[in-house]
């Protein structure tokens, strides 16, 4: 049950993730009338999680000896209707190298979460705010992109088949009493503080909605939004 709540929660996280990105977007270019000031404050915003991103990629292909070319933290195509906030080359490899590759920042970012939810109860404000300001960032830019995820769902849906083959065959895996407690109790602690960030981002997706319409009002120009 447990399972099926966090993939609930990372699946609202996801589509709470871009439609939070989008209106950050609209508040800033309505502004300021510039996508590259919109686009730069944004890249700025989010810069640690852009960070933590990339380098997921990186690592994950160096340690799965695929090789690795140039880091990029800052956005390309500016001007362009596509825009990359950051970027790694990463060389040619098989489907679950390459699979493996893709996910890691999901991942990684679950554990950048874990660590700040280890030391937030630990600190007093002001102190706390960088925390929460962290929790932000990387809990919008820990999601795969499409490009990143290319291969991806084929190599899930063999794994699954797998395991569906292998529990119709009645093959178990059966964890000692301790060691089950602390798995759970692990995923418990998953589920409860993507539950938290959840409900941060949806209260930070309504201000900035609230924004978006206080704007448009002062500004009298609105942006269609897709």
């Amino acid at each position: 049950m447990v399972f099926l709540l966090i993939l609930i929660e990372l699946i609202i996280l996801y589509f709470l993730s871009r439609r939070l990105t989008q209106n950050l977007y609209i508040a800033v270019f309505l502004l300021t009338k510039s996508r590259a000031v919109a686009i730069s404050f944004l890249s700025i915003l989010f810069f640690p999680g852009t960070v933590i991103h990339e380098l997921a990629h990186l690592f994950t292909a160096e340690v799965l000896g695929v090789r690795t070319g140039g880091l990029t933290l800052v956005p390309e195509g500016i001007e362009q209707k596509e825009v990359r906030t950051g970027s790694v080359s990463i060389s040619q490899s098989d489907p679950i190298r390459r699979a493996i590759i893709g996910i890691a920042p999901v991942f990684v970012g679950l554990g950048a979460l874990g660590v700040i939810f280890y030391f937030l109860p630990q600190l007093t404000f002001p102190l706390i705010l960088p925390l929460y300001y962290l929790l932000f960032a990387v809990s919008n830019t820990m999601f795969s992109s499409a490009e990143d995820l290319e291969g991806f769902w084929p190599i899930v849906v063999v794994v699954a088949l797998l395991a569906a083959a292998a529990y119709i065959a009645g093959i178990r895996i059966n964890l000692a009493e301790p060691a089950l407690t602390n798995v759970t109790t692990f995923f418990q602690s998953v589920a409860l503080n993507l539950g938290y960030i959840t409900g941060l981002n949806i209260l930070l997706y309504t201000l900035v909605a609230f924004l978006i319409r206080a704007v448009e009002k002062l500004t009298k120009r609105t942006i269609l939004r897709h």
